[in-house]
Parts: structure tokens; sequence; C-alpha cells
């Protein structure tokens, strides 16, 4: 594939490939396959079309001469597959790392408004890719989220086998910075979900752009997917799935486990629906705020094929993970982990089974089976749809998020939006998306103010 014009820099060799033959980029063909789903794969139902018609829909693949065309996204060349990262900030540019070491992935893209940092987060990935003598092409390109246009342009050329979001308009830390007992106070009474026009601006142009680029290529969203997705997927097109929140205590829970139990953590198997919230109830001590409401989570542990929950405390192995993530910016490399994992798996042909933050447009994590290009939602035994939102809209709480409506809007929980009010004068407590761009710039002025 040629370079693609503008402001690109390209690092590395040409992607390497399983087989011979040449790459074409020019033939794609969308097919709609009718999906049959056994009831141990029940997708959620939603208030929005778009997700059931998600769970249907086609996905895209190179048509190659004389190879029998498939349902997978894997190239039919069986070549390493494209994948481009959008943002190149802590979360982004580990990303670039992982999947550059990963030895799945033949050409990466960093991609931000930033082009000397895209190019630095690129060099940086394929340099450390060359420790374990890999040498994937890595390239870099200067792209401003917010111009459509250009984003498109970018992804036209491109063409990714998939699409990890990784923008934000502005990192949780950055509001840290603020003087702490003002941060404290936004911490613990706005709560995060008041901060969503500065995650869902970005990943609005992100998902809309993909899918005039590129339809059909799956995207997963890191910009706090738990609201994000939803909201996107009421509104337009909702990325695949997303990542860290939820999936950020998965490994930890088996790790606890299986410590707990003296078995290799590859021996417990998990049965969770879980949220956003319960990361930030520990990482940012609400455990000295509130106690956690156990039915805002679903949580089984199992061994070989035995249930342990009772033996073990469901609640006490979330403790044991949640109080053990990194704090900071290290969290960072983990959420960059679990994103790198999910863009894998959605682009292998087969179908491995894992977890994931706001699939299918929903709120909240959930276990899903990824492959050929989907994330398809796997229920708890004995959860239903109903039930699991159920635990989720209590989860969300915690977040300041009252309901997420089936057009999109947004109701802050009223304690949420009066701190909002009273501490920044920024008085939102419903945030509809089309809102979203002019909120970001009201945020924008009221914290610059709170900081003088």
């Amino acid at each position: 594939m040629r370079p693609p014009r503008g402001s690109t820099n390209r690092i590395g060799t040409r992607r390497r490939r399983l087989y011979g033959g040449r790459r074409n980029r020019g033939i794609r063909s969308r097919l709609r396959i009718a999906r049959s789903v056994s009831p141990s794969l029940i997708a959620p139902q939603t208030k929005s079309a778009i997700i059931a018609a998600a769970l249907r829909k086609a996905t895209t693949e190179r048509m190659i001469p004389n190879v029998r065309s498939t349902n997978s996204v894997v190239p039919a060349e069986a070549e390493l597959p494209t994948i481009a990262v959008v943002g190149a900030g802590d979360v982004g540019s580990a990303v670039l790392r992982l999947l550059a070491c990963s030895g799945e992935v033949g050409e990466l893209w960093a991609l931000d408004v930033d082009g000397h940092r895209a190019a630095v987060a690129a060099h940086d990935a394929a340099a450390i890719a060359l420790y374990g003598e890999l040498a994937p092409s890595v390239s870099s390109r200067a792209v401003d989220v917010l111009e459509p246009d250009a984003l498109i342009a970018a992804l036209d050329e491109i063409r990714p086998d998939a699409i990890v979001q990784a923008a934000t308009l502005q990192s949780w830390w950055v509001v840290a910075q603020l003087p702490p007992p003002l941060w404290r106070r936004l911490e613990n009474e706005a709560r995060f979900g008041p901060w969503l026009p500065f995650h869902l601006v970005p990943a609005q142009r992100v998902t809309a752009a993909a899918a005039e680029a590129c339809p059909g290529v799956p995207v997963v969203n890191v910009a706090f997917p738990d609201a994000v997705n939803p909201v996107l997927a009421a509104t337009g097109p909702a990325p695949t799935c997303g990542a860290g929140n939820s999936d950020l205590l998965r490994p930890g829970i088996r790790l606890a486990a299986a410590a707990a139990l003296g078995v290799a953590p590859s021996e417990v198997e998990l049965e969770f629906v879980g949220h956003h919230y319960h990361v930030v109830y520990f990482w940012m001590d609400l455990e000295q705020v509130e106690p956690l409401d156990p039915q805002s989570f679903h949580l089984r542990i199992r061994v070989g094929g035995d249930d342990v929950t009772d033996r073990l405390g469901a609640g006490a192995m979330l403790a044991t993970a949640g109080r053990l993530l990194p704090r900071g910016r290290l969290i960072a490399e983990r959420t960059a982990a679990s994103a790198a994992k999910n863009a894998r798996l959605l682009l292998r042909a087969d179908a491995t089974d894992d977890h994931a933050a706001a699939p299918c447009g929903l709120a909240g994590g959930y276990d899903v089976r990824f492959g050929q290009g989907t994330a398809t939602v796997r229920l708890p035994a004995g959860l239903d749809a109903d039930a699991a939102r159920q635990i989720v809209e209590r989860a969300q709480l915690g977040d300041g998020i009252a309901a997420i409506g089936p057009g999109g809007a947004v109701t802050f929980t009223e304690r949420a939006a009066v701190a909002m009010r009273d501490i920044l004068g920024y008085d939102c407590p419903v945030l509809r998306p089309d809102e979203a761009p002019a909120r970001v710039e009201e945020l924008r002025a009221r914290l610059a103010s709170a900081g003088r």
C-alpha cells in the first residue's frame, strides 16, 4: 500500500504475510449475514434499533480472486491486519506499543491532532517491537478528530481492519490538577458522569468517520465507553465495544481467586456484569465515602466447573482487585492492554470468550464472544437482559448518571448536577447529544476560571 499523502511518517517494513500474494485494497464487499444466536448468546434488548441491527450487520472483507468469500473480517490472504489508533496520549501510545509487540498486527497507524506526538508514539512502538525481533509497519499522521473531512480521508486511505478510538478532549488527570479541596469535592459529589462531553464528542466523530470511510470495520472506544457507547447507539453509529472500565477488574479478580484457592489463574472462570463506577470506587477511594451496593454488580466465580463464589465472597474478590489497581496515570497501561486485547480478538476468525465494556451499545461491562468483527453478549446463567440492565442502572448512579434516555439524552443525578452548578457554575442537569460540543467549550471555560 502506498503511504497516504499529507503529513505522514512511516517506520518499519512492509506488512508481513503469512502466505504469498499481493494485497488488494480496491475491492471491498459488504456481506449481510443472518446469524443464528444460541440461547447462551442472547444479545440484550435495548431502546435503540441500531444495536439490534449491529448484531446482524455486514462485516467488511477483502474479496480476493479464486478465494472463497467468508464472513470474516480477517483478510482472505491471511496477511496480518491493519489497525488505526486514534489518539496518541497515555492510552493510545500504550495501545500502539502493545499491538506492535503482539505479533498479530502487520500495520499500525497513529493518528493524533499533534503530528509530532503521533510520530514519537509510532517510533516508540516500532522501536520496542524490535526488542522482540518484530517489525510491523508503524506509521503516523496528523489528523484532528474535530475535522470530519480530514478524518474520513485519512481512514479512507489507510483502510484499517479495526480502529481503536483513544482520543478525548480532556483527560481525567487534567481536572485532578485543580486545587485539592476543589477536586476532592468534584470527585466525591459530581463524580465522572458530568464530564461526558469531553469523551462523547471525539468518539462520535471517529465512529461517524469510520461508518463513512470503512463501513463494517469494528471500533473499540476507550473514552468512557459505559456512557459514550449507549449514547452513540441511540443517535448514530456505535462502537463495537469499549475497553477498560469493568475489564480492568476482571484479571485482578481471577488472580485473587487463584491465590486464595491455590490454583492457576487459567483455571478461574468468571461471570461478570460490572461498570466503570466499580473501578473509580476503589481507584478514587470512594470506599471512604459510601458502601458499595452489592446489587450493582453480578459476579460468579468458577473453578473446574464448580461455583466457589460463596466460599470466596464476590465482594471480597472485587475489592482485592480494585485496591490493587495502578494509581494515577499508571492506569493507562492496563486500559491500553484491555483495548489492544479487544482489537486483536475482534479480528480473529475463531471465536473467543472474554469480557468488554459497553458491547453492542450497552451501558456496563459484559462477558462477550469475540470474533469475525463482532462482540456478542453472553448473559450469565439465570440472568436475563432486563435483570442485567437493572444491575447496570444501579451502578451508573455511582458515576452521577441517573438515566440514559432512548434518544441518547443523559440525565445526571441531582447530587451530581447540583455539585457541578455550585462548584463550577456549570448548570447541566440533562445533556443532549447535540449540545455536547457547546458543553465542551463551557466546561473548559469553567475549569479555567476555577483553576485561577
